[in-house]
């Protein structure tokens, strides 16, 4: 039913196939609520329901989708904080991909937000570690969490467009196979983590529009995959490191 044009309010009815895996309403013209009953849909490993006009909070009965995999709700005009219920590891053990980004989502990042990427041996069959995470274009605050270094197989993080503060946490560095990371327009301060060096995967990092100051750190010339690098409109002040796309506006 994707890209349909469908109008009106989500249809409770189809929360009530609780055999469903992959639901997809995504770019229609949808608007209200997005039902509590939405929890009934305990088989669902893909919901995607971007691009709609969808108000109110985001549900917590989400939490109730065990086999969840894909959360897509990019796009809409989804209001109040994040459930703290999605990010509890006993729930949504197969969560990879959270896509809530443009929405006009507030308050801060879970402290728990690591809990999401505990690893399971691989004795028992498989990892279960968060890949994607967007949470772009909303009015999410506070500081970025320590645990955020927690998520180890993330490979795209998205906190761009937010208003968060405070200093980026040194944890960051040990997100090794992140290849995106974009903290753009935000209200970060202090200097650049020597750790991101260790983020050896990386191809694109934008920390631009904040408050960061300091020496820009001549380790991350240990960055050999990075082919994007802004920092402009910062408070920084020394040299770019060698080779690159880099961009930094001067002091």
């Amino acid at each position: 039913m994707e890209d349909n044009q469908i109008t009106g309010s989500v249809p409770i009815s189809v929360f009530n196939i609780s055999s469903l895996q992959i639901l997809s309403l995504a770019q229609n013209n949808l608007s209200g609520f997005l039902p509590r009953e939405i929890g009934n849909l305990t088989k669902m490993q893909h919901l995607q329901i971007s691009r709609n006009m969808l108000i109110g909070e985001i549900p917590k009965e989400i939490s109730n989708l065990a086999e969840l995999e894909e959360l897509d709700l990019l796009v809409s005009s989804f209001s109040g904080s994040l459930p703290m219920e999605i990010f509890n590891l006993s729930g949504l053990r197969h969560l990879g991909a959270i896509y809530v980004g443009q929405n006009q989502l507030s308050g801060s990042l879970p402290n728990c937000l690591g809990n999401i990427t505990s690893n399971i041996p691989p004795s028992l069959g498989s990892l279960q570690d968060l890949v994607v995470l967007d949470l772009s274009s909303n009015n999410m605050v506070g500081s970025l969490p320590p645990r955020i270094g927690n998520l180890k197989s993330a490979t795209k993080m998205d906190l761009s467009m937010n208003q968060f503060s405070n200093g980026i946490p040194r944890e960051i560095g040990e997100l090794q196979n992140l290849a995106h990371l974009s903290l753009r327009h935000n209200k970060l301060q202090g200097a650049i983590p020597d750790s991101m060096s260790n983020m050896v995967g990386l191809e694109f990092l934008d920390l631009s529009h904040n408050n960061i100051s300091g020496i820009i750190p001549k380790s991350l010339e240990k960055l050999q995959n990075l082919k994007y690098f802004n920092v402009s409109v910062n408070k920084l002040y020394g040299e770019m490191p060698s080779g690159g796309p880099f961009m930094k506006d001067s002091p």
